[in-house]
């Protein structure tokens, strides 16, 4: 009977004795930054790379990029008031207004512009909705970029 009584306390020993062996040894703080100064041979973690799904913020670059993307709308809409009035030429100085998602809602010439066709400015309105930039950092932002056109010689 005493055989049996030992059995089950020498089994919960051992197998006390192998789950504390499992436990990992707690370090101070102290402690762990020498540690960690000591072993080099561990990489340090890398930073959290940026949400892929995240919109790129627009930038002076980013604006540049997608109107030179477009340069034809702007061009084919400048031949068309080109066509009804063959000495426009100078300088469409456009000011783009943004909404929140980065879709342009409007594009007007502004101070500056010598260059001023209603049908040419709503025909380059009309095809910049279409066009595609990074997010503004805030609804209704504006940008301007100075168009020189004039016809080829």
């Amino acid at each position: 009977m005493t055989t049996r009584i030992w059995i089950p306390i020498v089994t919960l020993a051992l197998a006390a004795t192998f789950a504390c062996k499992d436990e990992q040894e707690t370090v101070s703080p102290d402690d762990a930054s020498a540690d960690a100064d000591a072993d080099e041979s561990e990489p340090e973690p890398e930073p959290a790379a940026p949400e892929a799904d995240a919109p790129a913020v627009m930038t002076k670059a980013s604006f540049d990029e997608a109107i030179h993307e477009h340069f034809d709308d702007v061009t084919n809409c400048y031949l068309e008031a080109l066509s009804a009035n063959a000495e426009l030429a100078g300088t469409f100085s456009a000011e783009f207004i943004f909404d929140e998602d980065g879709t342009v809602t409007s594009v007007t010439a502004v101070e500056g512009s010598t260059l001023i066709d209603e049908g040419m400015i709503n025909c380059v309105n009309e095809k910049a909705k279409a066009w595609m930039f990074d997010k503004p950092s805030e609804p209704g932002m504006t940008m301007r970029y100075d168009y020189e056109l004039a016809p080829a010689e």
